[in-house]
């Protein structure tokens, strides 16, 4: 028996109670194939990405079960011809993950990322070099000696 993972989306038209009623109807399809369900997990009401058969949300549901390859074809054929899923994927399940993250924990997580800004280290404000090279500075005399001959020299 090999292990894989069962995941699906029913329309968000159901109720909570009808909700519980669909995913034990997708129970008895695994089943009915040849399959055992080991865990069931209801990942709760999402929207969706695009729009499927006119439909803007879904609830997922994750199903780990165990069954063996020939049985897999069959589940997913008839899955495939269920009217009350909108889309499904059976994968083999890896064993290294253990914990199934909810969407709202990942909601949360992807927030306080993008709610927090980014941490720079504080750096010195570059220096800003002077607009004008820096001259010694001139006495009154000096300046008044300067302007009178650029003024003849202007006029001359």
């Amino acid at each position: 028996m090999q292990k894989y993972e069962l995941l699906f989306i029913v329309p968000a038209k159901f109720t909570e109670t009808e909700l519980s009623g669909e995913a034990d109807k997708i129970k008895a399809v695994v089943t009915a194939a040849g399959a055992s369900v080991a865990e069931s997990h209801d990942l709760g009401r999402r929207k969706l990405a695009y729009p499927i058969k006119n439909v803007r949300n879904g609830n997922y549901f994750l199903f780990f079960i165990e069954s063996e390859q020939a049985a897999i074809a069959k589940l997913n054929e008839m899955l495939r011809l269920s009217t009350d899923i909108l889309r499904h994927l059976i994968t083999v399940r890896d064993p290294k993950i253990t914990k199934i993250p909810s969407f709202a924990e990942e909601e949360m997580r992807r927030e306080r990322q993008e709610a927090a800004p980014p941490v720079r280290p504080q750096q010195p404000p570059p220096q800003q070099a002077p607009l004008m090279p820096a001259k010694e500075k001139l006495s009154m005399e000096e300046l008044d000696k300067k302007l009178d001959e650029i003024l003849t020299d202007d006029i001359l």
